[in-house]
């Protein structure tokens, strides 16, 4: 959720620079209307379309003359010099329609983007700065308590020495005694 919102500020800064940047390459007295652009969409499809119903009508026709290969090679390179010019020019159409699309993404991110998004983000920053001052605060505190422990060492070997001894004198009192252990208790009988 931090992070999504932190994102969002990212994103807001990065699209105004390309909201600027954009709005340099391509403004919005360029952008032709809803009608031109569908209108430059139908002529190329239609072009196309003349293009290759003529490169098959070439392609008939070969098959009525003598040198019918000759014929179908001359008519793919027609259809090839024609196909250049056409891609060229959708190409050309296609790069204007990603260009007004990207335009119009940035247009509705900025938009989404507000003020209230931005304070949310200044407070998740203040959050993780505080956040991260208490991880700071908390290592240091290990890091001192950790120290403590080497003053509290000779504690720890008084407390070794009293385990070694009370161990020693566990181990003579088993070998001093004299009598056998007892015999176990019997097994209680089941019944059947």
């Amino acid at each position: 959720m931090r992070f999504s919102k932190l994102f969002a500020v990212l994103v807001f800064f990065y699209l105004s620079v390309a909201y600027s940047a954009f709005g340099q390459i391509l403004s919005s007295s360029d952008i032709p209307s809803d009608e031109d652009r569908l209108a430059e969409s139908l002529r190329l499809e239609k072009m196309r379309d003349e293009m290759e119903a003529t490169y098959q009508k070439a392609m008939r026709d070969c098959y009525q003359r003598f040198d019918v290969v000759g014929c179908q090679l001359k008519a793919r390179d027609k259809r090839l010099e024609t196909l250049v010019v056409l891609r060229k020019e959708e190409n050309k159409f296609n790069t204007l329609e990603r260009q007004i699309k990207a335009f119009e993404s940035i247009q509705r991110t900025a938009e989404k983007t507000s003020d209230e998004q931005l304070q949310d983000a200044a407070n998740q920053r203040q959050e993780a700065m505080q956040a991260a001052k208490d991880r700071l605060e908390r290592t240091e505190q290990k890091k001192k308590d950790y120290a403590d422990q080497g003053k509290n060492r000779p504690n720890y070997d008084a407390k070794q020495r009293e385990a070694d001894q009370h161990r020693a004198d566990t181990e003579r009192r088993v070998r001093e005694r004299t009598n056998a252990p007892a015999d176990p208790l019997p097994s209680p009988v089941r019944g059947k």
